[in-house]
């Protein structure tokens, strides 16, 4: 199994989410979101999948090749969070 981080992703855990139904895995928001709670900031998170573990192998879906999307969706994204 691929994962990019072994030391959280063990093969164990994506068994257990697996079996959850889970599909993807999100790996920083959380911390982000307890800190923006903390320090009474607003917070916006863009959620982009890249990783599929749903297969025995990493699916990347070529994400590094869809720059202009990804940036298209930023924009979207920055906007939508101004407007809360």
């Amino acid at each position: 199994m691929e994962t990019d981080a072994p030391y959280r992703e063990t093969v164990q855990k994506v068994e257990r989410r697996r079996a959850e139904g889970c599909v993807a895995i999100e790996m920083g928001a959380a911390g982000m979101m307890v800190v923006a709670q903390f320090r009474e900031v607003a917070f916006g998170q863009i959620l982009y999948g890249g990783d599929d573990i749903s297969g025995l192998t990493r699916d990347s879906r070529a994400v590094q090749s869809r720059a202009a999307i990804r940036e298209r969706i930023f924009w979207l994204s920055a906007d939508a969070f101004l407007r809360m």
